[in-house]
């Protein structure tokens, strides 16, 4: 394979969980033509699973889907040792795509396709590999989530060397909201004490790099990135938040979040946890690997 940049498209419109061995391998196999950016296009909606019980059961199994795919990506990544590439997974039926975002897609592109998958219908001629029907999928995003919505929901985090636990987090945000994400990113002085600080990214550079990844996830809903300089963050300025995507790590701490906003005659917030154990606490054949902003800047100060 030549060492020129390339993109892969590759298009799920079925999963089932556990994810099935063939469509990991797929992915794997994207991975491996891959030497740049790998895009994986799947339909929530559409999902065998999702929706079928209740809303926390829906947004539960949205994110255990996503998380698998990372984790199958995360996985394979450290094992081929690839420190280059990067692995998106963007949700048809909710990035409101129009043919002209798929520009960028367009050069040194190969386009994957699990078996029986139908392409949507702003998906451009000229970057269909055989000629399959196409679906209303994605053409629309009205129809109601098979999860529980708000308008407004907040995120807040470092997003230091933006990794798959960052994306999964930002991912069920942007599936949460239907007006607005409110994100909230680590201001560089809360950030002294962190480890290895000489190799944190600088305020601007993870602002653009969440900005960069929640316009590729979902281009319909407005995105307001404001810098946290304590621990409430935005959560206490805004009353209209309806929601806040935290991880269960983080959970314990963000019901102080709601006993200030009721102080301050605020509603209370809905919290939406999400479980990034299994994509960001993998076991490969090498051992238990770890991803996390900290052990990232480890490996770059060991590789100095």
């Amino acid at each position: 394979m030549d060492s020129s940049p390339r993109h892969n498209l590759l298009l799920w419109l079925r999963l089932a969980l556990p994810l099935a061995a063939t469509d990991a391998d797929i992915l794997r196999q994207a991975i491996d033509c891959t030497t740049e950016e790998l895009t994986v296009f799947i339909a929530l909606k559409d999902a065998t699973g999702i929706g079928a019980e209740s809303s926390s059961s829906g947004w539960s199994h949205m994110q255990r889907r996503i998380a698998e795919l990372y984790a199958v990506a995360a996985s394979h990544l450290h094992q081929q040792q690839s420190t280059s590439l990067t692995v998106d997974i963007v949700p048809l039926d909710f990035c409101a795509y129009m043919p002209e975002d798929m520009n960028p897609f367009k050069h040194d592109t190969t386009l994957l396709q699990s078996p029986d998958t139908v392409l949507p219908a702003w998906w451009p001629l000229e970057m269909h590999t055989r000629a399959p029907p196409q679906s209303t999928v994605g053409q629309s995003t009205k129809t109601p989530a098979p999860w529980k919505s708000f308008a407004h929901v907040a995120v807040g985090g470092t997003f230091d060397h933006l990794h798959v636990g960052h994306k999964i987090l930002l991912t069920a945000t942007a599936l949460a909201a239907t007006k607005r994400i409110v994100c909230g990113i680590s201001a560089d002085a809360l950030l002294d004490n962190k480890r290895h600080k000489e190799y944190l990214e600088s305020y601007r550079t993870r602002e653009l790099n969440v900005l960069l990844f929640l316009r590729k996830i979902r281009k319909n809903i407005i995105v307001e990135l404001v810098p946290i300089v304590d621990r409430y963050g935005p959560t206490i300025t805004d009353p209209t938040i309806g929601a806040l995507v935290v991880s269960q790590e983080t959970l314990p701490g963000s019901d102080a979040l709601n006993v200030r906003r009721e102080e301050l005659g605020m509603p209370p917030m809905h919290l939406l946890p999400i479980d990034l154990v299994a994509a960001t606490g993998l076991t490969t054949d090498g051992g238990d690997l770890k991803i996390s902003s900290t052990a990232i800047r480890a490996a770059l100060a060991e590789s100095r």
